[in-house]
């Protein structure tokens, strides 16, 4: 983690993060990681651990070095606070596989709840009003498939540490590249200048958009949505201590008391059909992730989409359907 988040930071080091980062509100996400819950089985080897906070912290060093400017830094830094177990899989569970917005609850009545954290942000001079909506930062947020910090991360993560497709200098080339820029709307946004380093990233892209819409992911997604479903059922906890235990302790219980629980963390691969099966599958859509940055060439501002040699490494991400059934041959029921 050290390696990845130092390519981030500033010489100019934004200090006045550091009296959050042990507020009990950020140690809760300390304990959450980022990639859904894929950190707890063998279909997917992560680098290391990387948490809700690893992000977070990331994203409010990325705002800082794009921006220096206090108040989206720390914005940035409180971005997923909200965060239950298993982050966007709740949302499947919710039935919001396709907008996966449903899950996060509202940063400001959380905060509300941590004198530490309120104040931290009295210090700073930062009203509960500045945090009410993240989407006015636009380098911190803005709607899909614009590039901003949190989104960034997004597929620099996915490629470095999740996948593990690209190398710390690989990931380190793009974001020494990108710039602040103009786009259609009139408004700040992330960008490139080269056109071989925006095909890079475009590269990434299609690592990131491909895997998450993968019957893989899905997978992963839908048994842990299902395996807590049952938890409920059986009175093993409920929906609420999603937001205050770690992941740890809901897999704990998991683990003691759903039967297949077992064979999941322990299973390497998702197998994959077009025909139904009479045991336990998947085959549901979900949310399509892309992003689609500017590119500045000779004062000249476009979406890297509409450049011939980048194309068609989105029509493949447009195109990508994979195949409509997945399992687990000896997961036969939850």
């Amino acid at each position: 983690m050290n390696e990845y988040l130092k390519i981030f930071i500033d010489k100019d080091y934004p200090s006045f993060i550091d009296k959050y980062l042990n507020t009990k509100t950020l140690n809760r996400i300390k304990k959450i990681g980022q990639f859904c819950g894929c950190d707890y089985t063998k279909i997917y080897s992560p680098l290391f651990f990387y948490s809700r906070f690893d992000h977070s912290l990331v994203v409010a060093h990325m705002t800082w070095h794009f921006t220096h400017d206090k108040l989206p830094t720390i914005a940035a830094l409180l971005h997923d606070i909200g965060t239950p177990c298993f982050a966007h899989t709740i949302d499947v569970l919710l039935g919001d596989a396709i907008n996966q917005e449903s899950s996060e609850i509202d940063i400001i009545e959380l905060i509300k709840k941590d004198t530490e954290l309120l104040d931290c942000l009295k210090k700073d001079n930062i009203s509960l009003d500045d945090l009410k909506d993240l989407s006015k930062y636009s380098i911190l947020e803005n709607k899909s498939p614009k590039l901003c910090t949190d989104r960034l991360d997004g597929v620099l993560h996915t490629c470095y540490i999740w996948l593990h497709t690209h190398k710390l200098e690989n990931i380190k080339e793009v974001y020494e590249n990108i710039s602040i820029l103009t786009n259609e709307e009139g408004y700040q946004e992330l960008g490139f200048t080269n056109l071989a380093i925006s095909k890079k990233f475009a590269k990434m892209v299609l690592v990131y958009s491909l895997e998450l819409q993968s019957n893989r992911n899905k997978f992963v997604m839908k048994y842990i949505s299902d395996a807590l479903n049952k938890a409920f059922t059986e009175n093993l906890f409920t929906i609420n201590d999603l937001y205050e235990k770690s992941e740890n302790k809901i897999v704990n219980i998991l683990n003691k008391n759903i039967s297949s629980w077992n064979i999941f963390i322990n299973s390497s691969n998702v197998s994959k059909t077009n025909i139904k099966l009479n045991q336990y599958h998947i085959n549901f859509e979900t949310k399509k992730r892309t992003v689609i940055p500017l590119l500045n060439q000779n004062n000249k501002i476009t979406r890297i989409n509409k450049i011939s040699t980048i194309e068609p490494i989105y029509k493949k991400i447009t195109n990508f359907n994979d195949k409509k059934y997945a399992y687990i041959k000896d997961i036969k029921e939850i």
